[in-house]
Order: C-alpha cells, then structure tokens, then sequence
C-alpha cells in the first residue's frame, strides 16, 4: 500500500506537470510566458495543499467538517452578489483577489463529499438515506447551478452518490436516490435552452459546425491532426482555434500535440489514479473513510470521463475541467487535496493492519491483524 499511495501522488504530480506544459502551449502565441507562471504557482500551491492535508488524520474531518461547509455556503452566497463575484461568460463563479481568482464552487465538491460521509459513518447498517445532510448537499448543489456551473453540480452529485454507494445504507433507498438524482439531473439539462444545445449538438455536430457545434467539431479537427504520434509540444496549430483550449478542451491539444499515444497515455494515469482511489477504499480503516475515498475517486472518475469523452465527441459537452491538467488553481487545490486525502487513508489503513491482536484483561481487543479495530464502533466513523 506504501507504493501504492506514493504512485498515487507521482502519477497526480505528473499529470499537474503536464498540464503545465500544455496550458503553456495553449496560451504562449498571445500571452507569452503569463500563463506558465501562474501555472508554476499553481502546481506549487498543490503540492504544498497535498502536504498539509495528507497530515491530517482522517478521523479529524469529521471535527473540521461543519466549519469547511459554513465556509464553502457563505462563499457560494456570496460569490452570486453583483459586485461581489467577478461575472465572465454570463456566470457568476470567481471571486477576483488581483493575482489570483478564487472558484468556491471547486471547494464544495470536497464540501459535500466529507460532511456526508461524517453524516453516513454515524448511520447504522441498514438505514434509510440521512435526509439532513442530504438537503446540506442538495444546497450546494442548488448554488453552483444558479452561479451557473452545471458540469461541476454534476461532479457535486457524482461525488455524493460515490459516498453512498460505499455507505450502509439500504440497497433499496440507494436505487431510488440513484433514480431521482439521474431524473432531476436529466430534467435540469432539458430545461435551459443552452444545455439542451449542448445535447442536441452532440448528437450531430457536423450540421452546426459553424455555430453550437463549433466548439466540439474544431476539438475532433485537433485530435485528428495528432495522428498516432503527434506534431510535438507547442507545434500544434489546429487546436488553437478551439474555443475554451486551456481549460475545458484541453485534451483536444493533448491529441494534437502528443498523438494517439500520448492520449493513451493520459488515460492510462487516469485509470491508475481511479483503481488506486477505488484499492484504498476497499481497505479503509472505517465506514467513514471507506466513503470519503470512494466518493473522492468516484468526483475524479467522472470528472475525467466527461472531459475527455466530450473533447472525442463521444459524450455532450458538460463544462468540465480536466482534474490535474486544465488551468484553473482552484480546481488544482482541490484535486491534490483528495490525493492527500486518499493518502492518509492508505497510510492509516496500513496501520491498523500492523496492529497485532492482543486482548487485555478486561476482555477488550485491541485492533485486529486485518484491520479490524479495537472497538466496533469505530468502524462506523474511525
């Protein structure tokens, strides 16, 4: 497990050095090296952010847990005040500090993935579905829309049914949360005129190449152009025409550029972040940690899949960043925060199975050689 978390970190620094490459690529014909410094910055904030929290004690969330979701609502209230949250593109997302922007919206997918699994760790087996923390999630969820942000609601949501699939919960309650959740998400990108563009244009790009399907004909041009081996770093020129290259289309250049096998490439570190992320909640310590590791992998998993299917044309465009790659240092923060995350999971995982067994006189075990634990219930929240 020790290899396994340390790969986990040198995969996710490998593909954030990536990113800088690309992103530098993507922006140096009009901005010269603007770009790759504030990336640098980024990349630099990340690993400093995988530090801190890989220290912290996954059993210390649940303590840290309500402050981190009054921070995150506060910020997403305020974030949709006129003045207050810098407007772009007809949304309302950033916070604008001078040198830097602030994406709240980035930090309650973490929000919502740790306060439900503190929530669902306190459940016992075979409970119904904690409808509290559920409506906490449901908030976030419904502020991110308004901003709007729809692709990262929909990490929102893909993070908290992670939690519950790894949760206790009844199987019966989890189909129809799971059937509700995709009903509201279908019925939500049907009634917006723009997003039900996005679907119809996904079906048949080519009719409206030179109007909605622009975005998404000139990514397919891009990754063609690549061929097997690509045209190498920072020569690519059909990618630069695709709008939006630096942050949700940026696979497009990764095609171009690095080839097939360079795609290839990509998505092989993604499947090795994704079964690392799913090993280490197989051997959590604990139903909480369990869920938080699943429902961090499983925010990365979609995340990814969305990007990378909608820059092939294979799924609809959602607005989603590419975790690790994309520009955009709100995200990058929050991506090597769940791999320090994860980390300390894997890392106390391990030892708990150290432990030998041993039981005193009172008749009390302590934890047991495959990582059972001293008392029951710390199995339901460490």
């Amino acid at each position: 497990m020790a290899s396994l978390r340390t790969n986990l970190f040198l995969v996710a620094l490998g593909l954030s050095l990536l990113g800088l490459v690309m992103v530098y690529s993507a922006t140096y014909r009009e901005y010269g090296p603007h770009y790759l410094f504030i990336r640098a910055g980024h990349v630099v904030g990340g690993v400093l952010t995988f530090l801190l929290v890989s220290r912290v004690r996954y059993t210390a969330w649940r303590k840290y847990a309500p402050a981190i979701y009054l921070v995150v609502l506060t910020l997403l209230i305020l974030v949709l005040v006129p003045g207050v949250g810098y407007e772009a593109g007809g949304a309302r997302r950033w916070f604008d500090m001078g040198f830097f922007s602030l994406q709240p919206a980035e930090f309650a997918k973490l929000a919502a993935v740790i306060v439900l699994s503190c929530a669902v760790a306190r459940l016992a087996p075979g409970s119904g579905l904690p409808m509290k923390p559920l409506l906490l999630g449901g908030l976030l969820f419904a502020l991110v829309l308004i901003e709007p942000d729809f692709g990262t609601s929909v990490v929102i949501l893909a993070g908290v049914a992670g939690v519950l699939w790894a949760s206790e919960i009844r199987t019966k309650d989890l189909l129809l949360a799971g059937g509700a959740g995709l009903l509201a998400l279908i019925g939500v990108m049907l009634l917006e005129p723009y997003r039900r563009a996005r679907f119809m244009t996904f079906l048949d790009p080519w009719s409206v190449s030179q109007d909605s399907g622009y975005q998404l004909v000139q990514s397919m041009v891009a990754i063609k152009a690549g061929s097997v081996f690509g045209a190498g770093a920072g020569a690519g020129g059909a990618a630069v025409s695709v709008p939006d290259i630096r942050t949700d289309m940026i696979f497009a250049l990764i095609g171009e550029e690095l080839g097939l096998f360079g795609m290839i490439a990509v998505i092989a570190a993604f499947t090795f972040v994704l079964l690392a992320g799913l090993r280490i909640a197989f051997h959590a310590p604990s139903i909480m940690s369990r869920c938080m590791a699943a429902g961090l992998t499983t925010m990365l998993a979609v995340q990814t899949t969305f990007n990378i299917g909608a820059a092939m044309g294979v799924l609809p465009l959602a607005g989603m960043t590419l975790p690790f790659i994309s520009y955009g240092g709100s995200s990058l923060l929050v991506c090597f925060a769940a791999v320090g995350i994860l980390y300390r999971i894997s890392e106390d995982s391990e030892r708990a199975r150290e432990i030998k067994p041993r039981k005193g006189a009172t008749g009390s075990y302590s934890r047991r050689r495959h990582g059972g634990t001293r008392d029951p219930r710390a199995l339901r929240g460490g």
